[in-house]
């Protein structure tokens, strides 16, 4: 039986299949993971040259200079072939405070998790009860 934060990182990995589809030449596998959270390493080959990022998720309110540090040991422990220097991507809910994350990193909020306040929701099924509210009110 997998734990609600392997069900939280199944919605973060359709996310990054969104946005770096499979018909586009992109792979996503797992990385090997040097600190907490779940890390991605996204890759593909387009004529003749190799592309690829490195995707730390966290869901904490606040990123920290340690996420970024997590993301760079990631990175440095698990290259992506071809590529001499990736790029470092950090996926935090909407509405997370990053302020303390260095401007080499790109930040990538996520669609399906934001910050409502000091809690964390799911935003689909926010939106999805909001629609169910506004259907059965009319």
């Amino acid at each position: 039986m997998g734990s609600n934060e392997d069900i939280m990182h199944d919605f973060v990995r359709r996310e990054l299949k969104r946005l770096y589809p499979s018909v586009d030449g992109w792979q996503i596998r797992n990385a090997p993971m040097t600190g907490a959270g779940a890390g991605f390493i996204i890759s593909r080959r387009l004529l003749g040259r190799f592309e690829g990022a490195h995707v730390l998720v966290s869901f904490d309110r606040k990123v920290t200079a340690q996420a970024a540090k997590t993301l760079k040991e990631m990175a440095a422990s698990a290259p992506v072939a071809g590529v001499a220097a990736s790029h470092l991507i950090l996926m935090t809910p909407k509405g997370a405070e990053v302020s303390g994350v260095s401007p080499d990193i790109q930040i990538l909020p996520m669609q399906s998790f934001g910050y409502d306040g000091k809690e964390l929701v799911w935003l689909k099924r926010r939106a999805q009860m909001s629609e169910k509210t506004a259907v059965n009110t009319t």
